[in-house]
């Protein structure tokens, strides 16, 4: 009987892991979109270098900002014309005034996503909005890319969530009717029979516990050791171990009801009743 168990245990431990998996997959399709939001600085062209000191210091406030940093005209114009081989000299831009120019990216995480209105409203009041390079068509594009991985990512959860209570459900109630398919047949002894009984509680503990507990600490020792980064949203991991709360209140009450129906099976009385004797209406010679 024991071997059925753990099988059970090995089954679930396994189907978690691949939860956790598909999980973790579905958090570096966020990744990914967080790193391409990190590659899309934001600049801003200053006219007018006495805001120059004001406008860094609003934006170093701001924790989703990875880097802010500074360059006058004059750096910004002679870096173009090295960076793209211009056929210019600095003789020929010596006339020209241009304005420096302040550049921001963002550190990959979620946060960048609702700061970046934050940080163009800090540059709003300073500059024009001409004179901000914000990129937002192409941030645009990957906000859109991550909703729509959110909304798969909520799908899956939920869908994962549902297929592994009745997993769950199933194995556990199967193993447990099969002990008392044979204790009504005979076909285990009593000492099996109170052997099981005295496990019975341990059992429901180590289905509740084991499997999630096992894929959990598997998946947070590799990111430990840098075998993997931790792309598994913490709530994937809460949402495994909420099904298997709600799938065992399920079986423990599920057995509860079968035990005790099978209790008033076995104690019901059958009154039988005598038939009445049949009355003598033969007439009685006088």
């Amino acid at each position: 009987m024991n071997a059925r168990f753990y099988l059970i245990i090995a089954l679930l431990a396994l189907l978690y892991g691949a939860w956790a998996y598909l999980a973790h997959m579905h958090g570096s399709s966020m990744q990914s979109r967080y790193d391409a939001i990190a590659r899309l600085p934001v600049y801003a062209y200053v006219a007018d270098t006495t805001k120059v000191a004001p406008i860094v210091a609003e934006l170093k406030a701001i924790q989703s900002i990875q880097t802010v940093s500074h360059e006058t005209g004059w750096q910004a114009a002679t870096e173009l014309i090295t960076a793209y081989n211009l056929p210019l000299t600095e003789n020929n831009i010596a006339d020209y005034q241009f304005p420096d120019v302040i550049t921001i990216t963002l550190n990959p995480v979620a946060k960048a996503v609702t700061d970046k209105a934050r940080i163009l409203d800090v540059l709003r009041t300073h500059v024009q909005e001409t004179d901000l390079d914000s990129q937002s068509g192409a941030f645009s594009e990957i906000v859109k890319e991550l909703d729509k991985v959110k909304q798969r990512t909520i799908a899956f959860t939920i869908y994962a969530g549902i297929m592994m209570l009745l997993i769950f459900i199933f194995t556990r109630l199967s193993y447990e009717l099969h002990i008392y398919l044979k204790q009504k047949r005979k076909l285990v002894s009593v000492v099996d029979i109170l052997r099981h009984n005295k496990l019975h509680s341990a059992h429901t503990w180590m289905m509740l516990i084991l499997p999630v507990m096992l894929v959990s600490a598997i998946y947070y020792a590799g990111w430990y050791f840098g075998q993997w980064p931790d792309y598994a949203p913490w709530w994937s991991f809460a949402s495994m171990g909420g099904s298997a709360l709600i799938a065992t209140l399920i079986v423990h009450f599920s057995l509860r009801v079968y035990e005790h129906d099978s209790a008033m099976q076995e104690s019901e009385v059958v009154v039988v009743t005598e038939p009445k004797e049949e009355q003598d209406d033969t007439p009685i010679d006088s």
